[in-house]
């Protein structure tokens, strides 16, 4: 999402029925992780979704080519040499194209596998579950560009909060190789075809991939928010779900942000919060059969 565009053009106002997907699957993937009392009480009740699914679907398996956009959007500008942290940018990228393949969602069993993903952060740990089944490529990228150690070092670096007659926005973003979240920047030389589901609500805890102008211009940079924000529905791909650490991420939208001629949008912190380290869990799924009858998870404090 461009540094510079304002509440009004996030998105059009929307009002959408929750998908009874999103639900589903999140209490799968709060039924595979290591107990804990906060992530049952946040999934209990809820069904996994069948196996059988997962395995022949073809949208889990998308070649790197096939998922991403190579040539630059207009506007962008060249993805720098090395990251903020002093990463080389072209070995990143490498990376994550070699590994793209060897990121498989589904088992050999034919079982669809559980994500979820710990960030260590300055403020504590943020835990988010991801949604393979409903957004497969931008987990994937997530998943190769956190095994790459793509976010380690990196910052939040941009705390927005705005009211308009759209709503109010309060969010958090991370992922910006140069660490400004300036708009033109966020990729390491490539782009995610969206993978956008209007029934997807952004409510306290959505995770979604940031983007400029165009909704094809997503790549490493991603959002949490901290409220409902109908007028995103439907605008942005959602891939994830805090389920653990949203006392962090409140923390981290409490910050201070400048405001001087360098950004004078106001929503750069003064001292961004560092993310140490991003680790991926993963665990097969025991499938049952979905109902129609789950409610949407909610995330819990930690």
């Amino acid at each position: 999402m461009a540094s510079r565009i304002k509440l009004r053009a996030w998105a059009k106002s929307r009002r959408i029925v929750v998908a009874v997907a999103l639900s589903v699957f999140l209490s799968a993937c709060g039924q595979q992780k290591p107990a804990s009392n906060e992530s049952d009480a946040s999934t209990s009740g809820l069904t996994s979704l069948s196996g059988a699914t997962a395995a022949l679907d073809p949208r889990l398996h998308q070649p790197f080519a096939d998922a991403t956009i190579s040539d630059s959007p207009e506007g962008w500008l060249r993805p720098p040499d090395t990251t903020m942290t002093g990463k080389s940018v072209g070995k990143l990228y490498t990376e994550v194209k070699n590994h793209w393949d060897d990121i498989r969602l589904v088992s050999p069993a034919g079982k669809p596998l559980a994500f979820w993903a710990t960030l260590e952060t300055e403020m504590g740990e943020i835990e988010m579950t991801l949604l393979p089944e409903l957004a497969p490529n931008h987990v994937r990228n997530f998943v190769a560009l956190a095994q790459a150690g793509y976010f380690d070092g990196l910052v939040f670096e941009r705390i927005i909060h705005e009211e308009s007659s759209d709503g109010k926005l309060e969010l958090i973003e991370a992922g910006c190789p140069v660490g400004t979240g300036e708009a033109g920047y966020g990729s390491i030389g490539y782009w995610m075809k969206p993978e956008i589901h209007s029934a997807l609500l952004h409510e306290e805890g959505t995770v979604g991939a940031s983007h400029g102008e165009g909704k094809d211009t997503a790549a490493c940079k991603f959002y949490i928010t901290l409220n409902k924000c109908p007028f995103m529905d439907g605008e942005y791909t959602v891939f994830g779900k805090v389920t653990q650490g949203l006392g962090a991420a409140r923390k981290i939208l409490s910050l201070p942000v400048r405001d001087d001629s360098e950004f004078p949008e106001g929503d750069r912190p003064v001292k961004p919060v560092v993310i140490r380290k991003v680790t991926i869990h993963s665990k097969e799924m025991e499938p049952s059969p979905a109902t129609s009858e789950s409610s949407p998870p909610v995330a819990a404090e930690h």
